[in-house]
């Protein structure tokens, strides 16, 4: 019987050595276990993701050490090239989303136990028309063009906080978009979007901000934001939780189209990182990644 092979796929620049270190625990154990690690890492997104897509074929495993746009990144990478094989997650970004969502342990050697384990749940993602996976969300709108300018060092140093200290001072001062939002090819809703959320889940961050639904894409709409409107908006920004007022319209779908009505161009945020521009159509693929969990 062939040793079973796991590709250990991370960004050797992040963390300050943080991800390599946990990519050596990782193989280390897994060697313990009978089974080979193969690291998966380049100077660039690019190379990393063409190093993936390389040796895709021989893996019986993919594990991803790092945040959610790291695992958005690989699982891109299974998408393009039409494979699925089981899934595991060393959370090392700034929130670690989709991790938390499935409680996958945040200290490096309790996920690593999880992965050895080999217990395994299906779970959805979602899929971009250009092949992008989304593992936990996109953001449109104030927001999500805030993420984009936000600058890196700072989001390192400060953290969470610097994404609400300027999302207050963005109140009263910025339109909302006329954003379309074609709902599983019919229902069409042209709805005005100071701030939209879509995910593969009903929480962020830990935090349940919908009351439990079908496993589908969930979308926040936050229809637009003023002083009268502080109370609701600093209650989201606290807590997560976007279904308690009458400016957030809620729906589920499994598939999702977005286009920008009013001619601006409106660019989203997937997993945290910089996405492509509108018009974008989103596909929810149930059970699509194998994943390990405790």
């Amino acid at each position: 019987m062939n040793q079973q092979k796991y590709g250990i796929f991370f960004n050797i620049n992040a963390g300050d050595g943080k991800a390599e270190q946990a990519a050596n625990q990782l193989k280390e154990k897994l060697s313990e276990a009978g089974i080979t690690g193969c690291f998966i890492t380049g100077k660039s997104e690019t190379e990393s993701i063409a190093r993936l897509a390389e040796i895709l074929d021989t893996l019986d495993a993919l594990i991803a050490i790092g945040g959610d746009g790291t695992l958005s990144l690989a699982i891109t990478a299974l998408l393009k090239a039409n494979k699925s094989i089981p899934f595991g997650i060393i959370p090392a970004g700034t929130v670690n989303n989709f991790a938390k969502r499935f409680q996958i342990p945040l200290e490096v050697e309790a996920a690593i136990a999880v992965i050895v384990a080999g217990c395994q749940q299906s779970v959805g993602i979602g899929k971009c028309d250009n092949g992008q996976a989304i593992v936990s969300s996109l953001a449109l709108g104030n927001l999500a063009d805030l993420s984009n300018e936000v600058r890196q060092k700072d989001k390192q140093r400060f953290g969470k906080i610097v994404y609400f200290i300027e999302a207050l001072r963005r109140i009263g001062k910025n339109k909302s978009y006329r954003i379309e939002y074609q709902i599983d090819g019919q229902v069409r809703k042209e709805l005005k979007t100071w701030f939209a959320l879509l995910t593969t889940t009903s929480s962020i961050g830990g935090h349940i901000y919908s009351d439990p639904a079908p496993t589908k894409l969930h979308l926040s709409v936050l229809n637009n934001i003023s002083f009268s409107q502080i109370i609701p908006y600093i209650y989201f920004g606290l807590t997560g939780k976007l279904n308690h007022s009458k400016a957030i319209t809620y729906l589920t779908m499994n598939e999702l189209k977005l286009s920008s009505k009013d001619g601006a161009e409106v660019i989203v945020r997937i997993d945290g990182d910089k996405g492509p521009a509108l018009p974008i159509q989103i596909t929810y693929l149930e059970a699509f990644l194998s994943l390990f969990v405790p």
